[in-house]
C-alpha cells in the first residue's frame, strides 16, 4: 500500500488524438508466431506492452455515457451489489474518481499483482495507465465523468509490470484468480472485462490459444466477459478477432465513433456488440502528468480497449435490471442475447455486413413492466364506485413513476 497525500485542486486531463494501435492493454504482439515459439506460456510475450501516446492538457468535457446517464435518472441503476475484476495494467486507486483508497469501504476493494507478487495492483508508472482509464470507464464516482455502472466494487488484476511488460502466464492466472475468489468480496464478481490481447484476425481461437479452459470456467460460473475485439482492421481488412476475443466463451466487443458507426480502426465480426470506443475521457493515474501528489487526472484515449468496458459495464446494468424484473438464470449467455435483441443495427459497407451497437436504454427499457396505472390525469385508473376504501398494489420501478387514479364516490364526503 501506497500514504500518498490526497487533496484536492482543479482537474487536469489530456487527449490522446489518436488510437493505441495495440491490445493487451491494447497491445499487439510484434511477430507472428509468438505462441509456436513460448507454447508452455511461460516466457513473456514480446510485446505485452503498453507506450502511452503524448498527451496535452485539455478541458474537461462532459461524459459521453447518455444511456447510462438515462438508466441512472430513470431506474436508478447504478450497479450497487456487483464486483467487476478488471485483467489489465491495475487501476490507480488514489484518483479522486474511485475515491482515494484501496480495501474495504473503497469502489477498488481488492485484487492482486501477478507482476510484482503482492496484493497492491496500482497502475504504476511510466507505462502505467490503461487500467485506470478502463476502470473509469466501468466505475468512475467522478460527477463530471461518471461510469457506466458507478455502483460497482471493483477488483484490480494487474498482469503487466511498470514497464508495461507482461507474461502470458499472468493473464492465465489472473483468470484462475477470478474464479477462485469470485465469492470472496462484499458482493460477487460478476463481470470481467479484459482490454487486452493477441495478434489474430480470426472467427475462432487459434491453436496457440491458451486461455480456453479457463474462459469456459469463467462462463459455466456465470460470468460476463468481456473482451475488446481488436484495433488492427485496418491491416487484415476482413472480418474476424484478436485473441482471446474470438474464443467463444466471452463477448468481443468493436469500437463506434460518436456518430454510432463503427471506427475505421475497430475489428469486427458478426457476433460483436459495438460500443462507444472513440475519443473516450477517463481516468488516468497521476504520474500521465508528473506526479504532483493530486489524484485528479483525465485522459481522452481512442480504441476497442474503451469500447469493452461500456459493454461490460452495461452488463452489470442490465443483470440488475433482470434481478429486479424476476430473472434467476441469469448468466453471460442471457445478458448477451437480450442486449444483442434491443440493440441498434449498423451496416458496415467495408465488410458488408449488419452489426448490433448496444442501445443501453432499450435494453433496460424492454426489462422494466409497464407502468401499472395511469401516468397522466388523460389516462387515469379509473377505480369505479368508492364506497369506503380501496386499496391498490403495483410496482415503483421508475424514479418518476406518477400514478393518476379517477373514481365516483358513492356519497358526499371528503377524500
Amino acid at each position: 500500500m501506497r500514504s500518498v497525500p490526497w487533496r484536492r485542486a482543479p482537474r487536469r486531463g489530456a487527449r490522446f488524438e489518436r488510437f493505441e494501435d495495440r491490445i493487451v492493454l491494447s497491445a499487439i504482439p510484434g511477430t507472428d508466431g509468438w505462441y509456436a515459439q513460448t507454447p508452455d506460456l511461460v516466457n513473456p510475450l514480446p510485446d505485452w506492452q503498453d507506450t502511452a501516446p503524448a498527451v496535452a492538457p485539455l478541458a474537461v468535457d462532459a461524459a459521453a455515457h447518455s444511456d447510462a446517464a438515462y438508466v441512472r435518472d430513470t431506474y436508478g441503476f447504478e450497479g450497487i451489489g456487483q464486483t467487476v475484476a478488471i485483467i489489465d495494467s491495475g487501476i490507480a486507486y488514489w484518483h479522486e474518481a474511485f475515491g482515494g483508497g484501496f480495501g474495504t469501504g473503497h469502489v477498488v476493494v481488492g485484487g492482486w499483482d501477478f507482476s510484482e507478487r503482492d496484493a497492491d495492483p496500482h497502475d504504476d508508472g511510466p507505462a502505467g495507465f490503461h487500467g485506470t482509464h478502463v476502470a473509469g470507464i466501468i466505475g468512475s464516482r467522478c460527477g463530471v465523468h461518471t461510469g457506466v455502472a458507478p455502483g460497482v466494487d471493483l477488483v484490480a488484476l494487474r498482469v503487466f509490470n511498470d514497464m508495461g511488460l507482461g507474461y502470458s502466464s499472468w493473464v492465465e492466472e489472473a483468470l484462475r484468480w477470478v474464479h477462485n475468489h469470485r465469492n470472496d468480496f462484499r458482493y460477487p464478481i460478476t463481470t470481467v472485462n479484459m482490454s487486452l490481447g493477441a495478434k489474430w484476425n480470426g472467427a475462432a481461437p487459434p491453436s496457440w490459444g491458451i486461455l480456453e479452459d479457463e474462459l469456459a470456467t469463467l462462463r459455466a460460473d456465470g460470468i460476463f466477459v468481456a473482451v475488446a475485439a481488436g484495433n488492427s482492421f485496418a491491416q487484415y481488412g476482413l472480418p474476424g478477432l484478436a485473441y482471446p476475443a474470438a474464443s467463444p466463451h466471452v463477448v468481443p466487443v468493436a469500437s463506434v465513433d460518436a456518430a454510432g458507426a463503427l471506427s475505421g480502426f475497430s475489428q469486427r465480426l458478426g457476433r460483436v456488440l459495438a460500443a462507444p470506443g472513440e475519443k473516450i475521457t477517463s481516468t488516468v493515474p497521476d504520474h500521465v502528468f508528473g506526479a504532483d501528489g493530486v489524484h485528479n487526472d483525465w485522459a481522452a484515449v481512442s480504441g476497442t480497449s474503451m469500447a469493452a468496458p461500456y459493454v461490460a459495464g452495461a452488463s452489470v446494468l442490465v443483470r440488475e435490471a433482470m434481478q429486479l424484473a424476476g430473472y434467476t438464470a441469469i448468466d453471460q449467455g442471457v445478458i448477451y442475447a437480450h442486449l444483442r435483441d434491443t440493440a441498434d443495427l449498423v451496416f458496415d459497407p467495408a465488410t458488408g455486413t449488419t452489426y448490433h451497437r448496444v442501445n443501453l436504454s432499450a435494453a433496460i427499457d424492454a426489462l422494466m413492466p409497464a407502468d401499472d396505472y395511469g401516468s397522466c390525469p388523460a389516462d387515469a385508473f379509473d377505480l369505479g364506485m368508492l364506497t369506503d376504501t380501496w386499496t391498490v398494489s403495483g410496482r415503483i420501478d421508475r424514479l418518476d413513476d406518477r400514478d393518476f387514479f379517477q373514481f365516483t364516490a358513492a356519497a358526499n364526503g371528503v377524500v
